[in-house]
């Protein structure tokens, strides 16, 4: 018997920005690559439409809360995975509808796997600034807790995030059990901030695809995609295939 397979991305959607001339781009993005689970961070209700126009089988979830369509979001191709449960826990973002968002998928092989997804606080933020004090850690300190207890015992767990930040969260989410898809793999991490040419700061790696438990990648990239000359967002994509052990 073959292990379930499937494809995973995360992707930081850049709001409104450039909307008009990027809405090809993501277009392109998904007819090519056709994730079978996608998180987004910084959605829209244009980019959530777009997406399932583009992808038929892909899926969301449909509730009022307005993080939901305003913020972030888990899409699944409904052929391989049928929800189970959903929720959107506070874990401290600054930002009024940011929350971490998870929702609990059956598999087509009777399994369950946890996917979550968050958009930690910027760099910047008021608190930061005037107390120098990163509300990051909190963040992930919270974040791992709500997945301690959202997710079942031996059960696989997914938490793809934009950290806005590449030490503190991640050394927190690594003392809770979780590994990034390319040091799994012993590969270095590529940037994934910014996609040029649509925004010019230093490189950055604030885009992460963590797991735990009986789940593994076998394969995982940051993706530099372009179409018309046009990224779809200041941030690049990361794409990773796993496996359910």
């Amino acid at each position: 018997m073959h292990a379930f397979t499937f494809l995973a991305c995360t992707y930081n959607l850049w709001g409104t920005a450039r909307w008009d001339g990027r809405r090809r781009p993501l277009e392109r993005f998904l007819a090519v690559n056709e994730p079978d689970i996608l998180c987004v961070q910084e959605l829209t209700k244009e980019a959530g439409a777009l997406i399932e126009a583009t992808l038929p089988a892909i899926r969301g979830v449909d509730d009022p809360f307005p993080g939901w369509t305003e913020e972030g979001n888990i899409f699944w191709n409904s052929e391989l995975f049928e929800i189970e449960e959903y929720g959107a826990r506070d874990i401290g973002m600054l930002e009024e509808s940011r929350r971490l968002f998870w929702v609990r998928l059956a598999t087509t092989v009777g399994s369950t796997v946890v996917v979550a997804t968050a958009h930690f606080s910027e760099t910047g933020n008021t608190t930061e600034v005037n107390e120098h004090f990163n509300v990051r850690v909190g963040q992930a300190k919270a974040g791992v807790a709500t997945l301690d207890e959202v997710v079942q015992t031996r059960e696989p767990v997914l938490f793809m995030d934009d950290f806005n930040d590449y030490i503190h969260p991640l050394r927190v989410l690594r003392d809770g059990g979780f590994d990034d898809s390319f040091n799994a793999l012993g590969r270095e991490t590529p940037v994934t901030y910014p996609a040029l040419p649509l925004a010019h700061q230093p490189p950055e790696l604030p885009d992460w695809m963590m797991h735990r438990g009986p789940i593994r990648p076998t394969l995982t990239s940051v993706i530099d995609f372009y179409f018309e000359e046009t990224p779809p967002s200041d941030h690049k994509p990361i794409m990773t295939t796993y496996q359910l052990v």
